[in-house]
């Protein structure tokens, strides 16, 4: 029998505000803790020697990043360097990247907002 599922992150996260928003928009992150895991094997069988399963193989954690608000967004990752950790890497920054930048220009916009909203405020007296 194999070790439970533990987790090393584990959040799910609420993206709104009490009182905004029609849907539970969320963030949910897990990335599986295989720290007590060695090797796993096929079928259920141990001997490293068996000719008639697959024998002992490495395995990639559980990961789930998962982004709910009018839409629904999965993530793919993967952890072997041959099957793209170096990709995985480079979406997550490239989406931090994004999104600070995409930050910075909403901030740019509320001053620019505000702005327009005293003139009119100040037309219609």
């Amino acid at each position: 029998m194999g070790l439970p599922y533990r987790a090393r992150v584990n959040e799910h996260v609420l993206l709104n505000l009490p009182g905004f928003g029609e849907g539970d928009a969320y963030v949910f992150t897990y990335v599986e803790d295989t720290s007590e895991c060695g090797l796993a094997h096929g079928d259920g069988c141990d001997d490293p020697e068996c000719t008639e399963c697959r024998g002992p193989y490495n395995f990639e954690p559980h990961m789930v990043l998962e982004l709910e608000d009018d839409g629904y967004i999965v993530f793919d990752f993967d952890v072997d360097p041959e099957g793209g950790r170096a990709n995985s890497l480079h979406k997550l920054d490239t989406l931090i990247a994004a999104l600070r930048v995409f930050r910075q220009g909403l901030v740019d916009e509320f001053e620019l907002y505000d702005r327009r909203q005293r003139e009119l405020v100040a037309l219609r007296e």
